[in-house]
């Protein structure tokens, strides 16, 4: 008991799932992701800002048109509230969006939530002539090009066959320049700028969507007034 099947020498060759079953497997499971009634309704609390952030991206994916956008708030501003509406969208609808972050713990609060790293399979250490080497015939391809919401130029042009911006898909990059810079090992403040998304190639080909309202800091204010309330 407990052997693994190829132990049986039941015949000459590893019994390996087949890259089609694999295939099925990783778009299957991003399929069924659980989505709950309270993701599902969050588009009904954005505010003006977010709300027409939201609109313009959900458009835009069930259009079935490219579009590249960059959410631009600072901290407060409600970027992960946005991204989680917009997830809870499509993934409810049995559409494959791919949520990524650089950190682990930012990744558990977005609903199938994973890092980049761990998607895409990206060395920790990593040089300039990097790049994600993802057969068109794998599994992680087949996720790729399924997927409604993605994210990640260099990877996608060549997966999806097209020439075209992140290879035709939509994709939501968000993040606040006024909080800590990139770090670069024995820089000056001007490199840490110059490593930022400011300066890369694509930045003028980004569709940016400003948030401007403080939800963090409204949330709080309802806090401390219903606290003086009851004193």
């Amino acid at each position: 008991m407990d052997a693994a099947i190829n132990e049986y020498k039941i015949v000459q060759e590893t019994i390996r799932p087949s890259t089609i079953a694999k295939e099925a497997k990783e778009v299957h499971f991003e399929r069924m992701i659980i989505v709950s009634e309270q993701d599902i309704s969050l588009y009904k609390k954005l505010n003006r800002d977010q709300l027409k952030a939201y609109n313009i991206i959900i458009e835009r994916i069930f259009s079935c048109r490219a579009g590249a956008f960059f959410i631009d708030g600072p901290g407060g501003t409600g970027k992960i509230f946005l991204y989680r509406a917009l997830l809870a969208t499509i993934q409810s609808k049995r559409y494959i969006a791919l949520a990524m972050t650089t950190s682990d713990v930012a990744a558990s609060i977005l609903p199938g939530g994973r890092t980049a790293h761990s998607r895409f399979k990206i060395p920790i250490n990593i040089d300039d002539n990097f790049s994600c080497n993802i057969s068109k015939q794998s599994a992680l391809a087949c996720l790729i090009r399924e997927a409604k919401l993605i994210a990640f130029d260099f990877l996608l042009k060549g997966l999806m066959d097209a020439n075209t911006l992140f290879g035709g898909k939509v994709v939501v990059f968000g993040d606040d320049f006024r909080q800590t810079l990139l770090v670069v090992r024995n820089g000056k403040k001007e490199d840490f700028i110059n490593e930022s998304l400011l300066y890369s190639d694509i930045w003028e080909e980004l569709e940016r969507l400003p948030l401007s309202e403080n939800m963090r800091a409204k949330e709080n204010w309802k806090l401390i007034r219903k606290n003086k309330l009851y004193k």
